[in-house]
Formats: C-alpha cells, sequence, structure tokens
C-alpha cells in the first residue's frame, strides 16, 4: 500500500515537473536547503531529471543556487552569528553541537572539509554557517563548494539520466554508501599526500 502510493505520488511529481515554471521551485529548493531546509535537494532533483530527459543545465542550476545559498548562511554565520547563537542553540541544539564539530574538524582538515560538507550526507548548511563563523576565505569557500556540490549533483543527475528508475533505486538505498566510501577516498588521498 506504501509502495503504491508512493508510486502515484512520484507519476504526479513527474508531470508536475514537465510544467514549464516548476524548475524554479528546484532551485528555490537548492537554495534554502543550504540555509536552513532540512531535506537535501537531490529528491527534487532526480524527477527533474526523469521529467525532461536531460540533466546539464538543471544541475548547472541547481550547483549555482545551493552555492549561492550556502554564501547567504555563511554571511549569517560570519556577521550575525553572535546575536543569532543563542535563540539558534536554544531551539536547534544539534545546529549547535554541529558547529563546534565543524570548527574542531577544520583545524585539522581545512578546505577539505568543505568539500566533505558539500558532498556528504553532512548538512551543507551546518558547513557553510561554520564556515562563516570561523571567517574563512570566502573565495575558497566558493570555490570548494561549487567543486563539491557540483560533484554530488552531477553524479546524482548523471546516474538519474543514464539509469533511470534504476539508479534512484540505487541511489536511495546507497547514497549515504556511496557519500561515505568517496569520503573514505577523499581522506585517504588527502592523509597520504599531507602527512
Amino acid at each position: 500500500m506504501v509502495i503504491a502510493n508512493f508510486r502515484l505520488f512520484y507519476k504526479r511529481l513527474i508531470k508536475f515537473c514537465k510544467k514549464k515554471n516548476s524548475k524554479f521551485i528546484l532551485y528555490f529548493i537548492s537554495f534554502i536547503e543550504s540555509i536552513f531546509f532540512p531535506l537535501p535537494t537531490d529528491p527534487f532533483l532526480i524527477p527533474f531529471v526523469i521529467a525532461e530527459k536531460k540533466f546539464f543545465i538543471n544541475t548547472v542550476f541547481v550547483t549555482f543556487f545551493s552555492v549561492l545559498g550556502g554564501v547567504i548562511a555563511y554571511f549569517i554565520g560570519n556577521i550575525l552569528w553572535e546575536s543569532l547563537e543563542s535563540p539558534i542553540i536554544t531551539f536547534f541544539p544539534s545546529i549547535g553541537e554541529s558547529i563546534k564539530v565543524f570548527q574542531n574538524e577544520f583545524s585539522e582538515l581545512g578546505f577539505l572539509l568543505i568539500v566533505i560538507g558539500g558532498f556528504s550526507p553532512f548538512p551543507y548548511k551546518v558547513t557553510c554557517l561554520g564556515s562563516g563563523i570561523l571567517g574563512i576565505n570566502l573565495l575558497g569557500f566558493i570555490f570548494f563548494s561549487l567543486v563539491s556540490r557540483g560533484a554530488r549533483f552531477f553524479l546524482v543527475s548523471f546516474l538519474t539520466y543514464k539509469y533511470g528508475e534504476m539508479a534512484i533505486n540505487f541511489i536511495q538505498n546507497y547514497i549515504l554508501r556511496i557519500s561515505l566510501i568517496l569520503l573514505v577516498i577523499i581522506l585517504f588521498v588527502f592523509f597520504k599526500n599531507y602527512y
């Protein structure tokens, strides 16, 4: 019953994604996801790729708006954190803990942490906010965000475009594992080259 309802919902979603101006909702979601929206952009991107049978332009725009939202979150952290810290930590204690972890990890990993935050299941919004709080170089933040968010969205889009329904099932079941494997590879290469 649940699977049948999901499939019906998904077919309606694909139909909606074929509408001319529906892409702006996708771009808006990718923008706000980088600031506060709790769901990742990927599940919203997939039906657009399936509906349009192409992926390149949408993925470029999704990446752009995701990083643009990330820059807004960066500035929130950089400019407004002192006045917002208390209410944010009161209402969202997990964000406070995540930012502390980010601050500790950045001193060890540097910009690699932005790549990890942009590609992995770790919330990108925390990476952006933490980068602003620490005052990380803005151009470096933007560059590594474009690389990591672009890699993530292009991977999801390409697999969906190439393999359709099979890719959707694969991504839903294994995105966490794929991200963790790639994260381990990135960390291995980093530590091998720098330590």
